[in-house]
């Protein structure tokens, strides 16, 4: 539907929807450095989403992942900088430890708000992301800027902390590996752990939870944990495997599009992988789009919200 709807956009401004969708999904999908660079954007998407979905199936509504994801980068490149003399394998091992750390930190916030204080999450995570995306802006100018620099960046981290390219000649970078891992991991915790269990039960029923002798509280705070740390690891891929050194406001809106995709996937975690490749090509093929056909960028971002909006109206129907 979101789509179709598009498509009329498409129509309104005096172009062809058919031939602006071919190139869009041809060139991101079946093109070699399209598909390379569908995947390197699909990277960070995969992860945040996870780490949405996570605090979705705890009943916890994370509307801070691109918060997270800022802090996520933040502890990578403090452990790409800082951190030196180690082997490339562990040097990456700490680093992304880092960013997932930093990423939970900014997680455990909100979560330990609603657990103990009975302070709505929403509000909480929204309001750590304005504080985030300022925070790495003052860093990025002052303690952490590169010296002499044209604009707002740090060093560069050290090449030992650098993902590996996964397709030779493009920006493919093992991110998108990582992503799949946690895509396995995610999916053995949630229906195959005890405490998998605990965090849909308490997503479906906190009563019955605490009926059940399960710590509400302490679930909460894990799973916002646990969120925030995957939307930090979406951080530190991009550090890691992309720029290479953090900058200001290097995020586009991975955060807030993870949502979406979070949502779509109705809880499924395999889902999350197709619908996060699935906004990875509108992300990839948009400029193409809009070069070649000369349809605006803006039409994906439509698409993106289109998105969203008609899966919030089947719940509805649903019941």
């Amino acid at each position: 539907m979101s789509l179709i709807v598009g498509g009329i956009l498409i129509v309104l401004i005096g172009k062809n929807p058919l031939e602006a969708y071919k190139i869009l999904f041809q060139e991101s999908l079946f093109n070699y450095y399209g598909f390379a660079n569908t995947l390197t954007k699909t990277s960070p998407l995969l992860l945040a989403s996870l780490g949405i979905l996570i605090a979705l199936k705890g009943g916890q509504f994370n509307i801070g992942g691109e918060g997270q994801i800022y802090l996520g980068a933040l502890g990578s490149t403090l452990g790409g900088l800082w951190v030196n003399n180690l082997p490339s394998f562990l040097h990456i091992i700490v680093a992304l430890t880092a960013g997932f750390l930093f990423g939970a930190l900014w997680g455990i916030i909100p979560g330990y708000l609603k657990a103990y204080r009975g302070v709505n999450e929403v509000i909480i995570t929204l309001l750590l992301n304005y504080i985030a995306i300022n925070l790495i802006s003052y860093l990025v100018h002052h303690p952490l800027a590169e010296p002499n620099a044209p604009s707002a960046y740090s060093p560069l981290i050290a090449e030992s902390a650098k993902l590996p390219i996964i397709l030779p000649k493009t920006l493919a970078h093992a991110g998108i590996l990582i992503g799949i891992l946690f895509i396995i991991i995610v999916g053995i915790l949630l229906k195959k752990t005890i405490v998998g269990y605990q965090i849909e039960v308490v997503g479906l029923n906190e009563q019955a939870a605490r009926y059940g002798g399960i710590s509400v509280s302490q679930t909460i705070l894990l799973v916002m944990a646990l969120s925030g740390g995957l939307c930090g690891l979406a951080g530190a891929t991009e550090v890691m495997g992309l720029k290479y050194r953090l900058f200001e406001n290097f995020s586009p809106g991975y955060g807030f599009n993870a949502i979406a995709i979070a949502f779509l996937s109705r809880g499924n975690v395999l889902g999350v992988c197709v619908t996060s490749l699935f906004f990875g090509a509108l992300l990839s093929g948009a400029n193409i789009m809009q070069r070649s056909a000369e349809v605006p960028v803006t039409i994906v971002g439509v698409i993106q919200g289109l998105t969203l909006l008609f899966v919030a109206i089947s719940t509805q129907v649903k019941k």
